[in-house]
């Protein structure tokens, strides 16, 4: 689960201007949930959209494509409020995450891209796509580079592109070029996620969060 919380500082920053400004218990609540809404939750779309961290510094790239990460994470984020302690609760809802066909929790999703994994994942948790998968041509590609033949008129010729996409699965052509590159079949695989922060905010946004909120609530 995200917490969302503010760092020891910042909470020290939005206590002493609450008791600055005097806010009975409702509108110390009140503030809270606006600075959530109107501030923590737009800061995260932002992010997401600027593709960086709350720093200022860029989150790590894509191994593969350029497609935005984290598209729809910010929009799942959720508020819920604590009146007991004076307090709010950001977490994730929704989504519709799956992991081999099993369903995967929001915020277990934006934990690990929040924070980063590491995970080691053997063979057998792999669920095999179906055969009738067809190569990528991106694998055509590259067997293409690893002179991968097949017999053209009674001669070994090197075989198309289409020929690959529309004649050997996923799993063949992948096998195909571990044989060709002299690669031994991997039985465990190590992924590390970089962390790609999404919510927080740094001093000034959160001074410039709780001037904004307080005037809306016609304090300041």
């Amino acid at each position: 689960m995200i917490r969302g919380e503010l760092s020891r500082a910042q909470l020290r920053t939005l206590q002493d201007e609450i008791k600055r400004h005097e806010l009975p218990q409702k509108k110390r609540q009140r503030l809270l949930w606006r600075i959530a809404k109107y501030g923590l939750i737009v800061a995260a779309k932002r992010h997401q959209k600027q593709q960086k961290n709350p720093d200022g510094t860029a989150w790590k790239a894509r191994r593969r494509g350029k497609k935005p990460m984290l598209k729809n994470l910010p929009k799942l984020i959720k508020i819920k409020e604590l009146p007991a302690t004076e307090s709010i609760r950001l977490y994730l809802s929704g989504g519709n995450y799956h992991n081999g066909g099993k369903g995967v929790a929001a915020g277990v999703v934006g934990y690990a891209h929040h924070n980063g994994m590491k995970a080691t994942i053997k063979a057998g948790q792999i669920k095999n796509k179906p055969a009738a998968d067809k190569a990528t041509k991106r694998q055509a590609k590259k067997l293409r580079a690893l002179n991968y033949q097949i017999r053209i008129n009674g001669k070994y010729k090197k075989a198309p592109s289409s020929y690959i996409t529309n004649n050997i699965s996923q799993a063949q052509a992948g096998l195909l070029i571990r044989i060709l590159k002299n690669k031994p079949i991997k039985k465990t695989w190590n992924i590390e996620l970089p962390a790609r922060v999404f919510m927080g905010v740094n001093d000034d946004e959160l001074m410039q969060m709780i001037a904004r909120q307080l005037q809306g609530m016609n304090y300041g």
